[in-house]
């Protein structure tokens, strides 16, 4: 039991020193959408949902019109247990920003299933381009068993914006299950390249320590052999 409420103090003294620490950033930098989103998710995670709304207000008032802001707005609500609420701040959400990839993807993904193909047929008719929506679709055709199609648009997702890591990852992991050592390795060759830099999953995988400490052994190992060659 000591250790137990030991261990609980320095939890709540880590959350405090994050919570002064991302105030004072954002009393410094007003418009920093990322702070704000740092800033939101560490009161998600402690459960203190009416001061991660409060925050989303004040981040929204110093940022107009952002979707992502937006997005986060919706998903407190659905970790909250309001779908109601979530589905009424996504209708406002894409009033004000109407042309909002990040936010017609989030349509589909929490849309109830009869509801997911006019939603994508909705979100392609505002943002055809945009990969996020294409990635949504895509996942769609997965769910569905399409096989094909899912491929075709995982890969058309990747091609959109080759810096989107989640298209990346989601097509590899399709390859991984339906594919074959060809294309996966094929998808790995293209990742290099492209050399991903955001989407929820791939910034959140890519900047854990666990990947970290996986990548760095990777690089010891490749200069190893490369010293023995």
């Amino acid at each position: 039991r000591r250790l137990a409420a030991t261990a609980a103090a320095a939890a709540a003294e880590h959350v405090a020193k994050a919570r002064q620490a991302y105030a004072d950033g954002a009393r410094h930098c007003p418009r920093s959408v990322p702070l704000w989103l740092c800033r939101v998710r560490l009161e998600q995670r402690v459960q203190r949902f009416a001061r991660a709304r409060s925050l989303l207000e004040k981040a929204r008032h110093e940022n107009t019109k952002h979707a992502e802001l937006w997005r986060e707005a919706v998903r407190v609500e659905l970790a909250a247990g309001n779908a109601k609420v979530a589905e009424q701040l996504l209708s406002k959400a894409l009033q004000e920003c109407p042309t909002s990839g990040v936010l017609w993807a989030e349509a589909i993904r929490i849309a109830p299933r009869a509801a997911r193909k006019a939603k994508s047929v909705d979100a392609l008719t505002r943002c055809a381009s945009d990969a996020r929506v294409v990635l949504a679709v895509a996942l769609l055709f997965w769910a569905e068993r399409r096989h094909d199609k899912a491929r075709s648009w995982l890969q058309r997702a990747a091609r959109l914006d080759r810096t989107f890591g989640d298209a990346w990852a989601h097509l590899y992991r399709f390859e991984l299950r339906f594919g074959d050592a060809r294309s996966q390795a094929a998808v790995r060759q293209a990742v290099r390249s492209a050399e991903p830099r955001y989407g929820d999953a791939w910034v959140a995988v890519a900047k854990s320590v666990a990947f970290q400490r996986a990548l760095a052994r990777e690089q010891q190992q490749q200069q190893q052999l490369r010293q023995q060659q």
